[in-house]
């Protein structure tokens, strides 16, 4: 799952480093990074150095704090690295360029996945080269392999829009060490697919795979700066409802990446029997196929690329005041609102964000209906903007966090370096 790309930036103290000055958009001083890292200055100085060599970071001014110099203050370079998002959705495939802040440069989206995994990947594969081409973005695999301590003042601008790698998010359940998709309901043409194995080799580029929903909350975390120390419950409607949770700025995924699968969570909110055997499970009532044959009133099935048009008619005509859409959506939200408070209880966030292709659907109704249930905590409620995007962002901030993040990485790449004895 870990890519290699970044082994530049390898060490505990430099990762933290440039975390420190990329989670801080309008820049931070050397003595700033000192505090709120622990390092000594003349480490700092030294990997800020590096990183400016680099074209990582660059300078921004100077500030003035008190008597004495001014401070040099440093940002990261957003243009330095990119990264890919790649969301295999039912309703369609999303590519996704994100730059180092991990906002969206440029987006696509193409038609549903189909049976053919295969030709669908080399439709993806296709669009990543075009997206990169017209950027003007080269890849990691086609720099020169100079060690960053042999660059000099005098070398050459460092390349820009260099891009790391590719993030992919799908649906449960999948294999994240294998790389591969094992069993999602929705996608039958892709049940066992080495996704990542599969992409690496048509693009040249290192892949990790993830969950759609721990896909949409990274890229929540990396998109909107949220302070690391809070705790986040994410709640992603999409054709069904999932969760994601983090602390300390990190997505827990349980022991198979599964964590946050909430289909069977008992609700209590109806009688009927679930397809497990029990009643009252959540999806029973947050199936997105179930709230359309529900405000139609047909039980016609609704073509899985055909949902997010037919959630927007739906919506349409619940805010026009149709009865039938519109019971249809509030027994939708109910269990949204249901879904929230017991996950709430459980894990007990300080923050709590709702999103997903449905919720941007029903957002005029649902927002004040979730609201009026929850405003009166004292969590931080807020609704995505990251659109239908969101989850191939998530994607790409994933990658970014695979290679970026001073938490991640395996053997000594993981480990603080002297200066910084302890995990932050």
């Amino acid at each position: 799952m870990r890519g290699t790309s970044m082994a530049d930036i390898g060490s505990y103290n430099e990762k933290l480093v440039l975390q420190l000055i990329r989670s801080a958009p309008e820049g931070i001083s050397r003595s700033q990074l000192g505090r709120a890292s622990g390092l000594s200055r003349q480490t700092i100085s030294q990997i800020a150095r590096r990183l400016l060599r680099q074209g990582l970071i660059e300078t921004a001014g100077q500030r003035i704090s008190g008597p004495g110099k001014p401070l040099t203050i440093l940002r990261a370079v957003p243009d330095s690295r990119w990264t890919i998002g790649v969301h295999v959705d039912p309703a369609h495939l999303t590519v996704v360029i994100c730059d180092l802040q991990g906002d969206a440069v440029d987006a696509t989206t193409l038609a549903a996945p189909t049976e053919d995994a295969g030709a669908d990947l080399a439709r993806l594969a296709a669009e990543i080269e075009r997206l990169c081409a017209r950027h003007g973005a080269v890849t990691v695999r086609d720099l020169p392999a100079v060690a960053p301590e042999a660059l000099t003042e005098a070398d050459a601008t460092p390349p820009r829009r260099v891009v790391l790698g590719i993030g992919i998010a799908a649906p449960a359940p999948l294999d994240v060490t294998a790389g591969v998709l094992t069993a999602p309901p929705w996608l039958p043409g892709w049940h066992g697919v080495p996704v990542v194995a599969e992409l690496e080799a048509a693009t040249g580029l290192p892949a990790l795979l993830d969950k759609d929903t721990n896909a949409a909350l990274t890229g929540e975390i990396w998109a909107g700066h949220l302070p690391a120390e809070e705790a986040v419950l994410h709640l992603y409607l999409s054709h069904g409802a999932g969760s994601a949770v983090s602390a300390g700025g990190r997505v827990h995924r349980g022991g198979s990446t599964q964590a946050g699968e909430i289909g069977h969570l008992p609700t209590g909110l109806t009688d009927e029997i679930c397809r497990c055997g029990r009643r009252g499970c959540l999806n029973l009532d947050t199936d997105a196929r179930s709230m359309i044959e529900r405000a139609t009133g047909t039980g016609a099935e609704t073509r899985l690329d055909d949902i997010p048009a037919a959630v927007a008619e739906v919506a349409a005509a619940a805010e026009r005041g149709e009865r039938t859409a519109l019971d249809a959506v509030q027994r939708h939200l109910d269990a949204v609102v249901a879904a929230l408070e017991i996950l709430s209880s459980i894990h007990d966030p300080q923050r709590i964000i709702v999103g997903g292709p449905v919720l941007a659907a029903l957002r005029p109704l649902a927002v004040p209906r979730i609201r009026e249930r929850l405003d009166g905590s004292d969590r931080t409620l807020q609704f995505s903007e990251l659109g239908n995007t969101a989850g191939a962002l998530g994607a790409a901030c994933l990658f970014l966090e695979e290679e970026l993040s001073p938490n991640r990485g395996v053997g000594s790449d993981a480990r603080p370096g002297p200066d910084h004895p302890t995990t932050p």
